[in-house]
């Protein structure tokens, strides 16, 4: 859950692959996450232009605590809305749609707020942005100097991540940004676990072909976690046709939309029409939050939904790996490096 805490608010441990979640400074107890997903939609850019990432997680707490931070990094300040909850729900019966036979809200109102940190040592954390989004108070934050990002989380009332400096300095050094996200008023169950309703952070990926997802600093915590990824692209995904496929991170493909005999090949699905769409007709009444979410977001483009999964990554294992999760297209030519994992391209390795 490390790679999260840059992005969002401290939280708690939790057994989630996009962040860490940070307890106030006076918890004792452990709060992890247990489990995380995930939905990416993803424009890819060019030579000249950045390519445009929408990235909504939601995680499942886990500790006995009613406020907590969650910290999440990303390549590029984001744009942070409130998303609902119902588009998991209708990502999951959809591939379970295909994986078995067929048998017989939150508002997102955004208030923002002053982006001032008055407290803060000049120029040691940047705060870029600070809003209100939903039930979360959402501060985007760049840490220029060693060990400011702690002191920051400090004064705000949450612990410090103590023994990170080899994750959090991975971020610094490629100018990555912090969504912290401070999630208060949130009453946890009498079985101490909590689902928080999701939320979208659309940032510019500084790549071309490399679609992101935080992991790093889920190696902070301590407990073994489950990822589950729905990513929407316009072509397939890289499995393992080359070092650079998803599989050799761990993860198995689940379900990957396909081209039937009524489709026209390689031009995605129409999700944000999918009663224009062979492939999707049968299945419009079953994807209407998505539906409205594509017309809104992404109306017009095509896209195909790859599902894919990861149980029981250890969290020492994702620490020592070289970078984030980065996925990309499936290229034909097996010796075809992707653009952003190319020397000096988003993907690099350090």
């Amino acid at each position: 859950m490390k790679h999260l805490i840059l992005l969002l608010a401290v939280i708690p441990s939790l057994v989630l692959a996009d962040g860490k979640v940070m307890p106030p400074r006076n918890y004792t107890g452990s709060l992890e996450e247990r489990s995380q997903e995930a939905i990416i939609i993803f424009t890819p850019g060019t030579k000249t232009k950045s390519a445009i990432e929408d990235l909504i997680i939601k995680i499942q707490v886990e500790g006995k605590v009613d406020n907590f931070a969650w910290v999440v990094p990303l390549p590029n300040q984001p744009e942070t809305r409130e998303e609902d909850p119902i588009l998991f729900k209708e990502c999951f019966d959809y591939v379970q749609s295909h994986l078995r036979p067929a048998k017989g809200k939150f508002g997102g109102l955004v208030k923002r707020a002053a982006a001032k940190d008055e407290a803060q040592p000049a120029n040691a954390v940047e705060v870029l942005s600070r809003e209100v989004v939903g039930s979360f108070d959402v501060a985007v934050v760049k840490e220029n100097q060693q060990g400011a990002l702690n002191a920051w989380l400090k004064r705000e009332g949450f612990q410090e991540l103590d023994g990170a400096e080899d994750t959090i300095g991975f971020y610094r050094k490629r100018g990555y940004v912090f969504a912290c996200i401070k999630v208060a008023d949130t009453a946890l169950s009498k079985s101490g676990t909590a689902d928080i309703h999701p939320l979208r952070f659309t940032f510019e990926t500084g790549g071309r072909d490399g679609i992101y997802f935080p992991m790093k600093m889920t190696g902070l915590q301590e407990e073994k976690f489950d990822v589950n990824l729905y990513v929407f692209y316009r072509a397939w995904l890289n499995d393992h046709i080359n070092g650079y496929g998803f599989e050799h991170r761990g993860f198995e493909l689940r379900w990957r939309d396909y081209d039937s005999e009524k489709c026209e090949a390689n031009t995605g699905k129409a999700w944000s029409a999918p009663g224009s769409d062979p492939y999707l007709k049968a299945r419009t009444g079953k994807i209407a939050e998505l539906t409205k979410f594509f017309q809104k977001r992404h109306p017009g483009k095509r896209f195909y939904l790859t599902n894919i999964v990861a149980r029981g990554l250890q969290p020492k294992d994702v620490r020592e790996w070289d970078n984030d999760l980065w996925m990309f297209p499936y290229y034909t030519d097996k010796k075809m490096i992707p653009y952003d994992a190319r020397e000096g391209g988003a993907a690099a390795a350090p």
